[in-house]
């Protein structure tokens, strides 16, 4: 594995696409991704799914032609500050309120301050960083489920933290958690049930009525409101589902609002 340095940073030359399921870093402070398959898949939920709202329809099938790479956790703060030192960022000094920092999920990052994250992480490494559509990340969150969370339709049913997965009470942690806490879905992810809501590249929009078709984002409709995903620590099981989406404004920070990355793989 060739490395050079770049500003200080190591970064990991860039090799043959590699395999699903495999895992890359790209530089030594860059975050830790899995590769997804290509696939198919059916989006949204279907209308007597408990806790359903309407903006999750019509359901409709995704296919994704080319496998592409997508962060194992939420980016932490280390990442984040790495970021930050190394001039990117917009020099934004992300707070965490108290809730932990080094391995725990960015939290304060706006949409735009992601962008600058995925923008700096291009740079550094020469790879085609962005956030995830909104199609990219129900499709890693499910890993081939099709049912309300990754492990099946109960909250109950969660693995990796007794009865309850991280994202109501009980779970063992007062706020967030240390990203990758709990148990890793079929295709390697951890935390898309909880901690943090996560930022997509998609504008808002209602329905699916109209929606691409082929994993890429929606980048019409209402671009103030960005696509988020996952749900957070301090919502209920409901809020946690594969399916679930919550608009939120693109320059809005919170504490219960995160984000993880993706990246092209080389033909």
């Amino acid at each position: 594995m060739a490395v050079v340095s770049l500003a200080g940073i190591a970064v990991t030359a860039a090799q043959a696409q590699p395999d699903p399921g495999s895992t890359l870093r790209d530089c030594d402070v860059c975050p830790e991704m899995v590769v997804v398959p290509a696939g198919s898949f059916v989006m949204g939920s279907p209308p007597d799914e408990p806790g359903r709202y309407d903006d999750e329809g019509p359901a409709h099938e995704v296919t994704i032609a080319e496998p592409f790479a997508i962060g194992v956790r939420e980016v932490t703060f280390e990442e984040w500050d790495a970021c930050v030192a190394a001039g990117g960022c917009d020099g934004f000094e992300a707070g965490d309120e108290g809730r932990g920092r080094g391995g725990y999920p960015v939290l304060n990052a706006n949409w735009d301050n992601a962008r600058a994250y995925v923008f700096w992480l291009t740079a550094v490494t020469g790879e085609a960083y962005r956030l995830p559509s909104e199609a990219e990340w129900e499709y890693a969150a499910r890993a081939g489920t099709s049912t309300r969370y990754s492990w099946g339709d109960e909250p109950s049913a969660a693995p990796g933290n007794g009865e309850q997965d991280h994202g109501w009470p009980d779970d063992g942690h007062r706020h967030t958690a240390p990203a990758g806490s709990f148990e890793a879905n079929a295709f390697g992810l951890h935390d898309v049930h909880g901690n943090v809501w996560e930022w997509t590249q998609d504008c808002w929009n209602d329905s699916y009525e109209g929606a691409p078709d082929d994993g890429s984002a929606w980048l019409d409709g209402d671009c103030v409101g960005r696509v988020t995903r996952g749900g957070a620590y301090n919502g209920g099981p409901a809020y946690l589902r594969s399916a679930m989406r919550l608009k939120i404004y693109s320059r809005f920070r919170s504490y219960f609002i995160g984000f993880r990355v993706a990246r092209s793989l080389a033909p």
